[in-house]
């Protein structure tokens, strides 16, 4: 399926109290700097949620920008809320997106904190960030094609400006964006991944062995479906993942090492509780180490609130 800039957009809702639509960004230094951006909008329920995410190895923990009472966007993808302004901004479809952020968020000494309530340091955080489409992966790949869900995901490089308190700094890193909508399935035991440099893309998403949506492109070959993962996990006593290994189609071997943690609570429509342990890594490929973003979906030890996924 080909994508039109139209898509780019928000969608018309379906008639469901649990359709959302969700623009995600990821972004992955060499030097080991992690950023998460998502803006998740649910019509029915008249309520939108945004999540930022910083991770960075000069920060004791994560840096958590997380509100799930913003009103709708009411022009555009700009949401406004107590203590939080957001924008994402589709400058040239499919090529260039901004993203802003003036927000206060509170910094984690551990990632199981988030599990208990947010707890830290409150700091004010900015975002003046670019993203833009690498060359050589301009086609959208599609996401999810289900009856219930639709998407599309895009590799390129993210650049701009961070703020953190009184400080500043420059990020610039390989990110993956994707823009999904419909009715999202809440699959405990899902894990998903992403890396990408000038020898390997990868990207997917399986849930056990009853579903994969994938693609890997080698050495720049044209893309081609993932059709199985096995992975294998390690994790802390309380459960959050520290290293995990993925064989993909029984040939490309991953050996991937947790280097920051953000552990969200959420629950699907059935009320069924998880954590979603979303992690940026180091990657090991074929001798080679480059980093980018894993995420886990596992039960959860108490009760969650709701979320889009």
């Amino acid at each position: 399926m080909t994508f039109a800039a139209v898509d780019e957009r928000a969608h018309v809702p379906a008639d469901a109290p649990w359709w959302w639509e969700t623009w995600h960004l990821d972004v992955a230094t060499d030097g080991g700097v992690g950023l998460a951006v998502r803006l998740a909008c649910a019509p029915a329920l008249g309520v939108a949620w945004w999540w930022t995410h910083l991770l960075s190895p000069d920060l004791d923990g994560p840096l958590v920008v997380r509100d799930h009472e913003v009103g709708l966007p009411r022009q555009g993808l700009e949401v406004r809320a107590d203590g939080l302004w957001g924008e994402l901004w589709c400058e040239s479809p499919f090529e260039h997106w901004t993203y802003g952020l003036e927000a206060f968020g509170v910094m984690l000494d551990d990632p199981a904190d988030s599990l208990r309530g947010e707890i830290g340091e409150r700091m004010p955080v900015g975002l003046d960030i670019e993203w833009e489409v690498d060359p050589s992966a301009t086609v959208a790949r599609r996401l999810g094609a289900s009856d219930s869900v639709d998407g599309y995901e895009q590799f390129g490089i993210a650049h701009g400006d961070v703020l953190l308190g009184r400080s500043r700094f420059e990020l610039d890193g390989a990110a993956r964006r994707s823009h999904t909508w419909g009715v999202p399935r809440v699959d405990l035991a899902a894990r998903a991944a992403w890396l990408r440099s000038p020898a390997l893309t990868l990207s997917f998403a399986a849930v056990e062995q009853e579903s994969v949506d994938g693609c890997v492109a080698p050495n720049g070959v044209a893309a081609v479906p993932v059709s199985k993962v096995v992975s294998e996990t390690h994790r802390r006593a309380d459960g959050l993942p520290v290293a995990a290994r993925h064989v993909v189609d029984d040939r490309i071997e991953i050996d991937v090492d947790v280097l920051g943690l953000v552990a969200v609570p959420i629950a699907g429509p059935d009320g069924r509780g998880a954590v979603l342990s979303r992690a940026l890594c180091r990657y090991e490929v074929g001798g080679s180490a480059l980093n980018g973003w894993s995420s886990w979906l596992d039960p959860a030890p108490s009760r969650a609130s709701a979320v889009s996924t």
